[in-house]
């Protein structure tokens, strides 16, 4: 029996020194990071997508201008490859693009996409191949529901977006404001949850909820919906809705005369192309945001700058949100001294990680994996999306839309 325990002792001794140098000899030849980006490049979710990759894009690009990230496991600094999957926009192609990024480009790490029911999907694929997923875009509502271990989510309440719809209203005479609205929403998962939150916000801020609207992503004929809101007196509307159908709706409300002294937005009024594409049509529009240079918060004021040289003067309410969230990643993987998927997680979900003057200001994230931010609400007006959430009287004053036939 000794002799037996003897030889299985030799047998595994010899194991260790052949896999030991080897296994070393692997992670030492590690010469980046793999981070993989599901994005929507094409699809209804197509304007958002492209600041969605410019954020990120900028913020791979500082690291790298550093040497990358330290890996105290190698001793050495890490660059960061970015690698894109298309989403298109879709949650079948979401699963698609996160199962390509893990199996065939071998994301070390996985950042997240455009909307809720995307990052959900790809999420749950994340969860399938225990590779971390960090994402912004995803309501924590929703995020806390699906009870994820491999998911980190940084975005705001859905409950305190809703209440900032209606809250820059307080700056105007209360009988000047809109007294009915309508929600309208997307028949979708999303859509519902969005819905059925903003159906209780506005009648709990005191107006009257004159209608809810459900419609079909994609729709090229918003007629039905606008007509029954004209019939209903609707004089205010709070709308969750994607760019391009964001911009058919407005265009049609147009065409039928509509005027509503208040349109709020989450989701598609804010991306450069709306504007572009409609003009001073898209002036009064008040939309979320995930961001604004103003805040100052880390190096937002030279971020937007650089947004402002490469979109022709555009100004973004987004990007610091996305530069922010792989300035988490960084900082999880030193703490964490390793590009262990489950090392760097347990960083995430030890309820203690907090992130120090990111783009969106610090950032802690509790034991679930998740970092609430603030809401923000700005007006479109000549161009410029103006503040009027918080109330900023000293930059800007809400005003409400004058009719069509009224405007210059």
């Amino acid at each position: 029996m000794v002799r037996i325990k003897g030889e299985v002792l030799l047998i595994s001794l010899l194991a260790l020194c052949l896999l030991g140098p080897f296994g070393s000899a692997v992670e030492a030849a590690k010469k980046e990071i793999v981070v993989g980006l599901i994005n929507s490049e094409t699809g209804t979710e197509g304007s958002r997508g492209i600041e969605h990759r410019w954020g990120y894009q900028q913020a791979v690009n500082d690291i790298n201008a550093k040497g990358g990230i330290f890996v105290k496991e190698l001793n050495k600094k890490l660059p960061i490859r970015l690698v894109v999957a298309d989403d298109k926009s879709d949650m079948t192609q979401a699963a698609a693009a996160a199962e390509k990024l893990i199996k065939l480009e071998k994301a070390d790490f996985l950042i997240g996409t455009t909307t809720t029911p995307l990052n959900v999907v790809a999420g749950g694929v994340a969860e399938k191949y225990k590779r971390l997923y960090i994402t912004p875009c995803l309501w924590p509502e929703e995020f806390l529901n699906q009870k994820y271990s491999w998911v980190v989510d940084i975005f705001f309440f859905a409950g305190d977006l809703f209440k900032s719809s209606v809250a820059p209203l307080e700056v105007i005479p209360k009988e000047k404001r809109p007294k009915k609205f309508a929600v309208m929403v997307p028949d979708d998962p999303d859509g519902q949850m969005f819905g059925g939150a903003a159906s209780k916000v506005v009648p709990a801020q005191g107006y009257e909820l004159a209608l809810y609207e459900p419609y079909t992503i994609g729709s090229k004929d918003f007629s039905p919906s606008i007509l029954k809101m004209k019939r209903a007196g609707v004089e205010g509307m709070v709308i969750l809705i994607a760019p391009t159908d964001g911009i058919t709706f407005v265009r049609q409300i147009k065409e039928h005369d509509f005027n509503p002294k208040y349109v709020w937005g989450a989701r598609g009024f804010w991306p450069v192309e709306f504007y572009k594409t409609l003009g001073a049509d898209a002036d009064y529009i008040v939309m979320d945001g995930f961001w604004a240079e103003a805040f100052g918060y880390g190096i937002s004021k030279e971020l937007g700058e650089r947004f402002r040289k490469d979109f022709n003067g555009a100004t973004s309410v987004t990007v610091g949100l996305f530069y922010a969230v792989v300035q988490t990643l960084a900082a999880a993987i030193e703490e964490a001294g390793s590009i262990d998927p489950k090392k760097v997680r347990d960083v995430y979900y030890s309820g203690k990680f907090t992130v120090k003057n990111t783009t969106v200001g610090d950032l802690k994230f509790n034991e679930r994996g998740l970092a609430p931010i603030p809401p923000v609400a700005l007006q479109w007006y000549k161009g410029e999306r103006m503040p009027v959430y918080p109330p900023s009287p000293k930059i800007w004053t809400l005003k409400l839309i004058p009719p069509w036939k009224e405007r210059k």
